[in-house]
């Protein structure tokens, strides 16, 4: 985590990757998911709280090769005083050997930020493709996450789901650094143990 708390705690380290605006992620709960957005298995929101509203979500791209190597909820502007990592109810961090995370794994090169009651939303829509293409539906990602991410104008390394257009309810999508693996969150929080930001490390950026 020594490079992820050098570069976001102080937004003057980051000149060295290009910031991207995906959306402004509505979580209404308050509950933050992050997980493979087409390729999931029963994920858990983080147990660090925040406030519900609408936050912006940001990709941190390398310049050489234009890879996402960071995803960001900014929750507030301001300095990282602290960070953890972001942990669900059922991890207890006390329990991993150094050099272990918990994390989320990525089998379709993707990963997400979501609200905890927008995955009910994801479900439901994709069962709603599977009654209305019946046996032409190959899989969510085939029939709605690759036509916003290759749009006919060409391709793009984030997109926006929003499942439901009368609902607010959204998806921000962003692809995983240099494709499948393991990836951990991390929570900052300020010197006065307010919340200011959840990132997701794909690629260590100081690496490279």
């Amino acid at each position: 985590m020594t490079s992820l708390t050098r570069l976001f705690s102080d937004s003057t380290h980051l000149t060295k990757l290009q910031p991207l605006l995906v959306t402004e992620l509505f979580l209404p709960t308050g509950k933050l998911l992050a997980c493979d957005p087409v390729a999931y298995s029963d994920p858990q929101p983080f147990r660090q709280p925040f406030l519900p509203g609408c936050y912006p979500v940001y990709i941190h791209l390398l310049p050489a090769d234009q890879c996402i190597a960071y995803a960001e909820l900014r929750l507030r502007e301001g300095t990282v005083s602290r960070w953890e990592l972001a942990v669900t109810a059922r991890q207890d961090p006390a329990s991993l050997a150094p050099g272990e995370i918990f994390g989320y794994p990525v089998s379709a090169g993707l990963g997400c930020f979501m609200d905890h009651s927008t995955l009910a939303l994801v479900n439901r829509h994709d069962a709603d493709l599977q009654a209305e293409l019946g046996d032409a539906y190959v899989s969510y990602y085939d029939d709605y996450v690759d036509d916003l991410l290759y749009p006919a104008a060409g391709s793009q390394p984030y997109c926006t789901l929003q499942p439901y257009p009368s609902q607010e309810n959204n998806v921000a999508v962003f692809q995983s650094g240099y494709g499948d693996g393991f990836y951990a969150t991390y929570f900052g929080l300020n010197a006065h143990d307010q919340p200011v930001k959840f990132v997701t490390e794909f690629i260590d950026a100081n690496a490279n």
